[in-house]
């Protein structure tokens, strides 16, 4: 013990002192001591004017409790760096807050509110003035606050040109005319006819859709008979479903070819078979640019053929 006090004298001594903020420690300028968590303001008008500002230094949230609204008062709640002129609104939750509601710029009622620090100084004033007395009693505190609010999708959307209220908007593209492909693995848009229905395959908008009608007299060779020509770059025939009928006792295998050569589909036409309607839930497709062909295999057959399908990617 005799060491250290005999140290301390020497510090002393040789002139060694403590500085704050580059000036000697003394009665005028004390060493700083940590601001008090739950440091409490408050403020009330009866006009509209500033409840009370704080600065925020070493807080990082503050609880704001009307005790008085007064009648059709607003009170607003904002922040600033400056604490001069550049004030902002800064937003809050209720206290009782479980996820549900909705961040709130302002409040006209009695109730406690929590603000997470946004800025250097906050405050609280009455925006709008109706009667009676405004009263707040604040509390800073150093916990941070995690606010959790509820996420509402509302308003007004114009279809048309006309308004129209409280709905939820979802865009969707309208399309008359396919639009240029994007690469895979990237964002496109959902598109739609002109009136809003939306296009989710095996369907295409209408102006994409194709149909053939069977030729007078029927096929009755073994020449290839285009069902729908090529349709570009890229663009593809598919075929969703067709009609098949045999009006002569003649029995033959039909075929539909990708093109002039490959077939991607065949069956059996007996004789004087009746009308067969044939649904292709996976459609039929030929490759890109190229025509989609039906034909017989025997000549001699009144085979009437009804197709429809759509071009796409």
């Amino acid at each position: 013990m005799g060491i250290v006090t005999g140290y301390l004298a020497q510090l002393v001594n040789n002139g060694i002192k403590l500085l704050s903020d580059g000036t000697a420690v003394s009665s005028s300028n004390p060493l700083p001591t940590a601001q008090a968590d739950g440091l409490s303001v408050s403020g009330t008008a009866t006009s509209a004017a500033v409840l009370f500002t704080t600065s925020m230094l070493n807080y990082e949230s503050i609880t704001v409790q009307v005790t008085s609204a007064g009648t059709s008062c607003v009170v607003t709640y904002e922040t600033s760096d400056d604490g001069v002129s550049n004030w902002v609104s800064t937003s809050g939750l209720v206290a009782g807050n479980t996820g549900q509601n909705l961040l709130s710029i302002a409040s006209t009622a009695t109730g406690m509110f929590q603000f997470a620090r946004k800025g250097l100084y906050f405050r609280a004033r009455v925006g709008t003035y109706g009667s009676g007395t405004v009263t707040v009693i604040s509390t800073l505190s150093k916990v941070p606050v995690a606010q959790f609010s509820g996420v509402y999708t509302y308003g007004t959307g114009s279809e048309g040109g006309v308004v129209i209220s409280n709905i939820t908007p979802v865009g969707v593209e309208a399309r008359t005319y396919s639009k240029t492909s994007v690469s895979s693995g990237q964002f496109v848009r959902p598109i739609a006819t002109t009136d809003g229905r939306l296009i989710t395959r095996l369907n295409s908008i209408p102006e994409n859709e194709w149909q053939y009608a069977a030729q007078s007299g029927g096929i009755t060779n073994t020449s290839d008979v285009a069902l729908v020509a090529a349709q570009g770059t890229g663009i593809k025939n598919y075929l969703t479903g067709l009609s098949v009928a045999n009006a002569n006792a003649t029995a033959s295998e039909i075929v539909i070819k990708d093109g002039a050569s490959t077939v991607i589909w065949r069956m059996y036409l007996a004789a004087n078979a009746p009308i067969k309607n044939i649904k292709f839930v996976t459609p039929l497709q030929s490759t890109a640019n190229t025509a989609l062909n039906v034909a017989c295999i025997t000549t001699g057959t009144q085979t009437y053929i009804n197709a429809q399908g759509y071009k796409a990617p």
